[in-house]
């Protein structure tokens, strides 16, 4: 349980509670606990200073275009997926039944891969929203 939580991604909370399953004395659990904070203070601070560093990026080329673009071009992707799927194949066989056309199996999307990408960019979107509401973020 203690691995799946490690793994999980809340690796210092998890740490710390470990820490207090121990036999330590008090002083010496607190003092682990502070440890684990100050390492956890300094990921979020790398973590950041690494977003900075990509948002601040003038990279140009295709590994520039890409690295500012790829959200975008997931959620295009995904657009278009679901547009094909749910408005343009519909129709397409219509007309092609409307007036006896004989053609091959259109392509089938993965729907089931697909609408847990669409549904992640939207929560995301959302939240990011809210944020901005919020005033959390700038």
């Amino acid at each position: 349980m203690v691995l799946g939580k490690i793994f999980g991604g809340d690796t210092i909370k998890t740490v710390g509670n470990v820490i207090d399953d121990l036999h330590f004395s008090g002083e010496e659990k607190e003092k682990l606990k502070l440890q684990m904070k100050e390492i956890d203070a300094k990921l979020r601070e790398k973590q950041m200073s690494i977003n900075l560093a990509d948002a601040q990026s003038t990279a140009g080329g295709l590994s520039g275009f890409m690295q500012r673009a790829w959200r975008p071009l997931i959620g295009m992707s995904c657009a278009l997926a679901l547009l094909f799927e749910y408005v343009i194949k519909p129709f397409l066989l219509f007309f092609l039944a409307t007036f006896h056309i004989e053609t091959l199996p259109l392509p089938e999307l993965d729907m089931g891969m697909l609408m847990p990408l669409v549904m992640s960019l939207l929560g995301m979107g959302a939240l990011r929203t809210y944020e901005k509401q919020k005033g959390l973020t700038k």
